[in-house]
């Protein structure tokens, strides 16, 4: 098996720049990459260029100048935007090359695009990540893997320049479904999390104290370390929207529903959220639950 060679500087092609999609791009720049990107409008490409990236004016255009494609978007339909028609990646792309999609997105639409891939003579990895811009912008982000292991095996020296732990879990859409069940582990802790707060709240305490005497006890965690004293400040500045997280709800959703499980705490977690983004609340931090939960109690 060859084991593609991450020395020999091969034309990596981002497509979405959006706050992570920048980030890949920056980080492959800084590693001396031949970095080339499209994103819908050129104003948001505009540092990388001037960093050295190639700008092209469309999916296709792109695709048939890369080796590998990396797209990161938001959803299913903004990937199926990029993908196909005549000015999409599949119709570009060079037999061989490679196409990872960064995005969290639904595991049947993984399978979906794995398939369109195969047909057009791409290979294809499913690749979603954990961890923030900063982390992806360093090449210390975690990696969820899912497709051809031959495939995978080839590819893993490159996967690692964008991401310290890379994690090979099977099949066509299973790095997919691992990222939805990690961000269903993310929405309950952060639910968990708010209401213990604001209960501690009704029984007299302040957040600053309950946040404090939470994390020197052995059940501190990311929501409480990494969330906590900036829900104490009133500081939810995203690093992961409500949107983004709600949209990742969704697609739980329709797999609890696809699978049958029974799932109470999921169900109102997610009636929870809903009604955080209907208050306006979307653009903020998911975090922001804490917040909607102390309005519902009467504490804000």
């Amino acid at each position: 098996m060859t084991i593609f060679n991450v020395d020999n500087k091969a034309i990596i092609g981002v497509i979405g720049l959006g706050i992570m999609g920048s980030s890949f791009a920056s980080n492959l720049l800084s590693r001396g990459y031949n970095v080339h990107v499209y994103n819908r409008t050129k104003e948001k490409a505009q540092s990388l260029i001037e960093k050295g990236a190639i700008f092209h004016s469309t999916p296709r255009e792109l695709a048939s100048a890369a080796d590998i494609i990396m797209t990161s978007l938001t959803d299913e339909t903004a990937v199926d935007s990029v993908a196909f028609g005549k000015d999409g990646l599949l119709d570009g792309a060079r037999k061989g090359s490679l196409w990872i999609d960064l995005s969290t997105i639904d595991p049947s639409a993984s399978i979906k695009h794995s398939k369109a891939a195969k047909k057009a003579g791409l290979n294809r990895l499913d690749t979603p990540v954990v961890g923030s811009k900063d982390l992806a912008s360093k090449g210390e982000l975690i990696i969820l893997v899912g497709g051809n292991q031959t495939v995978f095996e080839k590819y893993e020296e490159f996967l690692k320049e964008l991401g310290k732990t890379v994690i090979y879990l099977g099949e066509d859409g299973n790095g997919h479904k691992m990222k939805l069940a990690i961000n269903l582990h993310l929405g309950l802790l952060a639910e968990s999390f708010s209401e213990a707060l604001t209960f501690s709240q009704k029984l007299g305490f302040n957040t600053k104290t309950f946040v404090e005497t939470i994390n020197k006890t052995p059940i501190g965690n990311y929501i409480s370390q990494g969330k906590g004293p900036k829900i104490v400040e009133g500081n939810f500045e995203p690093a992961f929207s409500l949107n983004n997280l709600f949209k990742d709800l969704r697609l739980i959703n329709a797999q609890i529903t696809r699978t049958g499980a029974v799932l109470p705490m999921t169900k109102v977690a997610i009636e929870e959220y809903s009604r955080a983004i209907q208050n306006g609340e979307g653009q903020k931090d998911f975090s922001v639950i804490a917040l909607e939960l102390q309005r519902k109690n009467g504490l804000t």
